[in-house]
């Protein structure tokens, strides 16, 4: 095997030279001592043999021996689905305040405010549940009343789609969360897929199945007492169904007690969305929504929603056979640091970045990710060629 050094490093890919001889390099430059080998099948890099003298440092810059280049990180899109609970009890409003809106017009208010307020690149549909069309087949919810699109196309749609309804019948989140699965399934739009549900009651029975028949008249109180949770059980199911589905769907949970703080929180838990790691320990994972309070307490939730829901994840294109997915770097720079930040590759997702699925994208965790949602003036940059730094 032939063995000759160089002075230039690849980022983006080899190609020979027309005489055979060493591969043409575009970009960049090499840290002294690194060599190309020459193979059966062609010339490869010798990966190991490219040092970089500061591995454990905490910054890499632009200009440094091994990078041969860098763009800036293009966050991949948001879609948001809004799960709206149009159930005859929203129209309630707080006993002692009979001047307090209902339930129904500060979730209005709420979104209104929310669409409004999100930028025309945000992706957002609307879902009812009941629908007006066939309440308990999981078909009607199929098509939302608006589908997710970006705002500058369909925030008009929305608005009136919320100006249009009015509450009125029972409360089928089975139907809702089958609907919505079922809607993404179809979806074909690239970025993350998410769902707020927004709920003031219990769930009730359309859409499920193998539920006990009980008695109305009269009543049988104790079977209709133990339909309650197999009911939820199954709305439990409908949630794990949609979080679970490829690509996965988030599930934010905002919801008043009526429906029971343990019931609501399981499923932000199932959902993959608890709003802290103790949660459960309170039965607090979801958003209380208090009827006293509601249009104050959605307006907090939704807010945290758009936080929470902004991604992490950015586009870059790490296909083996044009980029080293070993030689990717990632750089964050935000309000007060003077000099941009090396973020690690961390595999385990606590502190640091790592690749989804196909290396298409990258996704941010930990306290970095926190910063890229919460500072208005941070800045991603994918840097290529310098050997990946992990943490220690």
């Amino acid at each position: 095997m032939l063995r000759r050094t160089v002075t230039l490093l690849p980022a983006l890919g080899l190609a020979c030279s027309a005489t055979g001889g060493p591969p043409t390099f575009t970009t960049g430059t090499l840290d002294a001592g690194a060599t190309v080998m020459e193979q059966p099948d062609g010339w490869v890099v010798a990966r190991d043999a490219i040092p970089i003298a500061d591995r454990g440092s905490t910054t890499l810059t632009p200009d440094a021996a091994c990078m041969t280049n860098t763009a800036d990180g293009q966050r991949v899109p948001t879609n948001l689905m809004i799960l709206l609970d149009r159930s005859g009890s929203m129209n309630n409003r707080d006993d002692r305040n009979p001047s307090a809106p209902t339930k129904w017009d500060a979730a209005v208010a709420g979104l209104t405010s929310l669409l409004n307020r999100l930028s025309d690149n945000a992706r957002v549909g609307i879902t009812f549940f009941p629908t007006t069309r066939n309440a308990s087949d999981i078909a009607s919810y199929e098509t939302p009343a608006v589908p997710v699109a970006a705002l500058r196309t369909n925030r008009a749609a929305l608005l009136g789609a919320l100006r249009g309804a009015s509450p009125g019948g029972n409360t089928p989140m089975v139907c809702g969360f089958g609907g919505v699965q079922r809607y993404f399934q179809g979806y074909m739009a690239d970025g993350t897929r998410n769902v707020i549900l927004i709920t003031d009651g219990v769930p009730t029975e359309e859409c499920g199945t193998d539920l006990p028949q009980c008695s109305l008249l009269p009543p049988d109180f104790a079977c209709l007492l133990g339909r309650e949770p197999l009911i939820q059980n199954q709305v439990r199911v409908a949630v794990a169904r949609t979080a679970m589905s490829t690509p996965p769907i988030k599930v934010y949970i905002a919801g008043t007690p009526e429906a029971s703080d343990t019931f609501l929180s399981d499923l932000a838990v199932i959902g993959n969305t608890p709003r802290t790691p103790d949660c459960r320990s309170s039965q607090s994972c979801h958003y209380r929504l208090q009827t006293a309070s509601f249009e104050a307490d959605l307006t907090m939730a939704l807010q945290d929603i758009e936080s929470r829901a902004l991604t992490c994840e950015f586009q870059v294109d790490a296909d083996p056979t044009r980029v080293d997915p070993d030689r990717v770097n990632v750089n964050i720079q935000g309000t007060g640091m003077s000099s941009p930040r090396v973020i690690p590759r961390d595999v385990d997702h606590r502190e640091g970045w790592d690749y989804t699925e196909g290396r298409r994208s990258i996704v941010v965790y930990g306290a970095a990710c926190e910063q890229i949602r919460t500072d208005a003036q941070v800045r991603v940059q994918i840097l290529f060629g310098c050997p990946t730094l992990t943490p220690g």
